[in-house]
């Protein structure tokens, strides 16, 4: 009988409590830079793109390579660490903090030439599809003679009708991609054959749990997004009525 989520949840707190300062340290290591630069980036692009005269196109490229370098450092590293502290405890051989970080050097460059064979695949299968779909569209207002740019929303339907489905199946069967990368210390198309195979009979589970952390995500961003507008609003209203001010005070009496 395959677990619930709240198994799965149960399971989770359970580990992080046998060693809550080890995965605190990791996350402060990993997780709240990451946080932080994504923050900064926001604010930086933000700025750019309001910048009077506009800013070189070039410059707002390096700040988007430079950001994701250090969020795919950042990112690769935390989940290493975590992984490998995670699968060392179900066998009661908890690791130390050097241990954890040190597992980074051996997994990092497998799990990102899988992250780009995987990418690669992805890509193609999504391109094909959609030149299939756009074959098909064509056919239709030719034979059937339909003008396809007076209903737009047939086609994001059948877009969406096509793709997300697609989209849903393939993170699910590619979900344990890269924890088998850290864990079995493969890469390539092997651990996808092994995802593949391995969630078998836990795909609702892992639908789940995408579903809820996904929520869960969204809603983050949301907030993120909206103190960041109000943030700027506020700052924009200080700002005018400092000029304001400023401006007055020139006014002779």
């Amino acid at each position: 009988m395959a677990p619930k989520i709240w198994d799965v949840l149960s399971e989770s707190k359970r580990i992080i409590y046998t060693q809550p300062r080890h995965y605190l340290t990791l996350s402060l290591i990993f997780l709240l830079p990451l946080s932080f630069f994504s923050l900064v980036y926001n604010l930086v692009l933000k700025h750019l793109q309001q910048q009077q005269p506009p800013t070189n196109p070039t410059n707002i490229t390096s700040l988007s390579l430079l950001f994701l370098l250090f969020s795919s450092i950042l990112s690769h590293g935390a989940f290493i660490s975590i992984t490998y502290s995670v699968y060392h405890f179900y066998f009661n051989q908890p690791i130390k903090l050097k241990e954890a970080i040190k597992s980074i050097s051996t997994s990092f460059f497998p799990l990102l030439a899988t992250d780009i064979v995987t990418f690669v695949i992805i890509f193609f299968i999504f391109f094909l599809l959609t030149l299939l779909i756009g074959v098909v569209l064509i056919l239709i207002t030719y034979l059937g003679d339909i003008n396809l740019a007076t209903h737009p929303m047939f086609i994001y339907m059948v877009l969406m009708l096509v793709l997300l489905p697609l989209v849903v199946y393939l993170l699910i069967n590619l979900s344990l991609v890269k924890a088998i990368v850290v864990v079995e210390s493969v890469w390539g198309f092997e651990p996808l054959r092994r995802s593949w195979k391995l969630v078998r009979g836990m795909k609702r589970l892992i639908l789940s749990i995408s579903f809820l952390f996904g929520s869960l995500q969204l809603v983050l961003v949301w907030i993120t997004r909206y103190s960041l507008e109000k943030h700027g609003e506020l700052a924009d209203e200080e700002f005018g009525k400092d000029k304001d001010g400023a401006a007055s005070s020139l006014i002779p009496i």
